[in-house]
């Protein structure tokens, strides 16, 4: 009778043992599997902010062009004539339209 009631025993702390492992392994997978969706989520934060960062190198290196330029007359002066249509005197200027207004 004895041996029963140990074999129980020992059959419930092993059933016990094993349960425990298996929620113990569960809580470790779960947090290793968010662990992994977090570094995911990070990388593709990373590759956005490299995107914008190049974005905006291209968009100093564009300004930095454009105020160098403001230093040559040349390019005032076709900046003046082609967006404000401004003249020399005794000239005439004749605007066409765009394709991009022919099609409005």
């Amino acid at each position: 009778m004895k041996r029963k009631k140990s074999r129980k025993r020992q059959l419930g702390r092993d059933l016990l043992f094993c349960v425990a492992c298996l929620v113990a392994s569960a809580a470790l997978l779960w947090g290793g599997w968010q662990d992994v969706q977090n570094m995911l989520e990070i990388r593709q934060s990373i590759e956005d902010n490299e995107e914008k960062a190049a974005q905006l190198e291209q968009r100093q290196d564009d300004l930095e062009t454009t105020r160098e330029n403001l230093d040559n007359p040349d390019y005032i002066e076709y900046i003046a004539r082609g967006r404000y249509l401004v003249t020399k005197e005794g000239e005439q200027v004749f605007k066409f339209p765009t394709l991009q207004e022919t099609e409005e």
